[in-house]
Order: structure tokens, then sequence, then C-alpha cells
């Protein structure tokens, strides 16, 4: 017997370690599953895993083998596997792990962008391992809890760019540079918990040029078939959520503070298409603002020249609304005559920017004045969007959930409630 004792205490160490690696819920290889909505109306799933082959999907109870994304290399040391869900599709799952499908008419949506942990040559390293200071991790959390319908993600993923300088604590041990480990340290592992609570509509950063980090933007999310080569522009596509169509543009590429011909041209016959396919109540989804307003060293800056020149500050069709993200702070602007409200939301995680102090009121840009500007300064937080009747209530939310500001969307009327 005390052998027998004695035995059992020496094996039972291995007996629970074995149970753990067995349990295929921690050990299957997948490492991140979600779905994102696509071109032409498709909901696509797609896998990160470990695997040397592609899971297979369990679709209304029938098996499916997802196909090849990305196949391993040096900077993406990963297997990338996608597959489009066929519609009337009820359940979906790879390897037990239930994967959320959109739903006919959303009612509530998560809005999230700039998430991303800032570090770049020529800038004060943000502090990636303190949750205070990059607070994206619990920001997606919390979005998470409250259950949504739909994420909207407005751009710019990828901000660890360069090394964290020697001797910084708050960033010591973080990757760089547009590679996997980079790209799950600033998005798949933070927004682990937010990635699986609902479908995604992805949208491109500038942060996700070719320059920067274009290899993980096409590598992971963009909505279209892989490409040879990383792409400067990419199509406009239209997410059907019922109430209102998502008019999605990859602005990643549009300059600030010039509006070069080529991509003017561009931009043009892309935001054209987009006003042909709006249907009655339509919004701009795109990262660059048509309109935005910010502040460095206590003058206002006006952005973006080249969406504004390849518009001409006009928006056709039943576009009642352009929601945006780039300058990291919350603001909402109306104008004089029958320009559409702008939204900018970039204050999901990047450090942020300076505030906006000055009264925008009878402030001029693009040809049109501001009748009503709502600055929400050096608060990190999302957006959440609840359809109730024909009107959306938007309310800006901190990372706690707590709610800032309260706003409401009534066709093309777009109104805050400071």
């Amino acid at each position: 017997m005390k052998n027998l004792r004695m035995l059992l205490i020496l094996c039972f160490p291995i007996f629970v370690l074995w149970l753990v690696t067995c349990d295929n819920t921690n050990n299957t290889g997948i490492i991140s599953p979600w779905v994102q909505s696509g071109p032409n109306g498709i909901s696509i799933a797609r896998v990160i895993t470990h695997r040397d082959i592609c899971p297979e999907i369990r679709l209304n109870r029938v098996n499916v083998q997802m196909e090849v994304r990305h196949s391993p290399d040096n900077d993406f040391p990963v297997l990338v596997c996608e597959i489009i869900i066929p519609q009337g599709t009820i359940t979906a799952s790879v390897e037990g792990r239930a994967l959320m499908l959109p739903v006919e008419n959303p009612k509530r949506l998560v809005v999230i962008a700039d998430t991303g942990c800032r570090l770049e040559t020529g800038d004060v390293p943000q502090s990636c391992n303190d949750p205070q200071a990059w607070p994206f991790e619990r920001i997606a959390k919390t979005a998470a809890s409250f259950n949504p319908d739909l994420i909207v993600h407005v751009g710019d993923y990828l901000y660890r760019e360069d090394p964290c300088p020697p001797g910084d604590k708050g960033c010591e041990g973080s990757p760089f540079g547009d590679n996997y480990a980079s790209w799950d340290a600033d998005f798949f592992s933070p927004a682990n918990k937010l990635l699986g609570a609902a479908p995604w509509a992805f949208t491109r950063g500038n942060h996700e040029e070719c320059s920067r980090g274009g290899k993980g933007w096409f590598t992971f999310l963009d909505p279209n078939p892989p490409f040879e080569d990383c792409q400067e522009f990419t199509s406009p596509y239209v997410v059907d959520i019922g109430s209102v169509n998502l008019l999605m543009l990859d602005s990643s590429a549009a300059e600030d503070n010039s509006a070069p011909e080529d991509m003017v041209e561009v931009y043009a016959s892309q935001i054209t298409a987009l006003e042909n396919s709006s249907g009655d109540n339509a919004w701009i989804v795109t990262h660059h603002p048509f309109w935005g307003i910010g502040q460095d060293s206590g003058e206002l800056f006006m952005i973006n020249d080249t969406l504004q020149a390849a518009s001409g500050n006009v928006l056709t069709g039943g576009i009642n609304l352009v929601l945006s993200a780039h300058i990291h702070l919350f603001e909402m602007l109306n104008f004089e005559g029958n320009r559409q409200s702008q939204f900018v939301i970039g204050m999901s995680g990047t450090e942020l920017d300076p505030p906006v102090t000055s009264p925008l009121a009878g402030v001029e840009i693009g040809g049109a004045t501001v009748s009503k500007g709502v600055v929400l300064n050096n608060q990190f937080g999302f957006v959440l969007m609840e359809l109730q009747g024909d009107v959306w209530h938007v309310s800006i939310r901190g990372v706690g959930g707590e709610e800032l500001l309260d706003c409401e969307i009534d066709g093309d009327l777009a109104t805050c409630f400071p």
C-alpha cells in the first residue's frame, strides 16, 4: 500500500500533464479563427494555424476542407487558410470552435480603429507592456462583452515598425516589422476575445501600405483572393447590413496634404462606383477622413486632400455619412449645406493625438463650413452603434465600457449630445 501511494504521488503530476496536453480544445494548432465580410456579399472564414495542412471546417454538420491562402515563409511562419461560407449556412466551426456567422439585419455594431502600439523612430515609444498605456486588449474584451452583431475596424493595425529603444522597460522585448510576431502582438493576440465575438468588416489603413504593413494585410485580412504582389489600391465593395450599406473604400494610399493627379483619378473612379452602388442609405467606411480636423502645436490642420479632390467635396447617391479614423481621437463634424456628416474614430489603443482645443464651429474645410464640431480628447475607447427603429444610437465608450458621449444617426442627420 505504501509503495502504491508513492507511485500515485510520483505519477499523478505526469497524469495531469498528459490530460492537459491531450486536451484537444487547447492543442489543436488553430491560433486564430474568424469570419469577415468580402466583395459581392460573400462571407469568408479564415484561420491561422501552426499545422502543416489546412483544417476542415464544419458547415451545417458537413466537414469541408479549407483552402490555403498563405503558406509559411520566413516572415510569416504560419499557415493561413480560408473558405467562402455558402449562403444559408446556419452553423460553422473549426475543431469544435464555433464561428459567429453574419446575421441578416445587424442591430449592434462595434467600431474600432488605430489599435496597434506605436513604435516608430522619431516618436516617443508607447509602453506596449503597460495595459494602461496601450489598452487595446482591454478595449477588445470590453467590446466583446456587448455581444455585437458586427465589428468594423477602420484601419491601422500594425504600429510596431521599429525596435524598442534599449533600456525602455515599457516596450522591452517587443517584436517589430511587418512579420507574424508583430501582427500577433499588435492585433491577433490582444483582439482574441473580440475576434470570435462576431463577424468583421476590415478596412485597410495607411499603416498597411505596401511600404509598411502591406504584406501582413494581404496575408491575413484583405478580403480578396491572394495577389502575387502587394497592391497599392484595391477595389471598393459593399457590405449590406440591411438598414444601411457599408461602402468599403481602401484609402490607405491617399495623401493627406497633397493630391497627386494619378491618385486622384483612381479614387475618383472608386468613389463614383460606390455612389452608384449606395442604395437609399449608405455610409462610406474608409481609414482617411474626407474631412478631418486635428491640432498640432496649437494650430488646426485639415485632411484629406486626395479624397477631397477625388470627390470634389460632393458625395451623391444615398451616402449619408462618412466613417473614418486616422486622427487619434473621436470627432464628429456637421456642415452647413448638404454635406454628409463625418465621424472620426481613432482612439482604440494607439497613442492618442494632441487634443483639439480650438472651437470647430465656423471652420472651413473643403469649401464648406463646420456648423457643429464635437471632439472627445484624451480618451481611449470604442464606439457602439445600436439600431432602434430607424435611428442608430451611437455611444462612445471608454476602456471599461462606460459611456463617454451620446450621439445618434437618423438618416442623413448625425447629432451628438455632449
